[in-house]
């Protein structure tokens, strides 16, 4: 189970650890959950997440395609460095809105 806090109309999501082939399913089916509950503004706070595999980005994918079906949105924050790289290198930066800090992405 993710944790997570709802502020206002948005649900932040807390992801942690490795987001690899052996979460990610599972963390894509729980966030479809929280989808299908009526959370149309999901923020993913990534700042305990230490590495992420093709099986993770795929993961978010599916989760911004589930919310934009949905008129909703999905937004990244807090992503470590060693991570905001691989979305640099398979140039996923500009698909995702992503904010520094959890309190820029929940006013944005």
């Amino acid at each position: 189970m993710l944790n997570t806090k709802k502020v206002g109309e948005s649900l932040v999501v807390y992801l942690e650890g490795r987001l690899d082939v052996s979460v990610a399913n599972e963390v894509e089916e729980e966030l479809g959950k929280l989808i299908d509950e009526g959370n149309k503004f999901i923020v993913l706070n990534m700042e305990k997440v230490e590495y992420m595999s093709s099986s993770g980005f795929r993961a978010c994918i599916a989760t911004l395609r589930k919310l934009n079906a949905r008129e909703g949105s999905l937004k990244l924050c807090a992503i470590k460095p060693s991570v905001r790289r691989i979305f640099d290198v398979i140039e996923l930066t500009s698909l995702f809105d992503i904010y520094e800090s959890e309190s820029e992405a929940l006013s944005a």
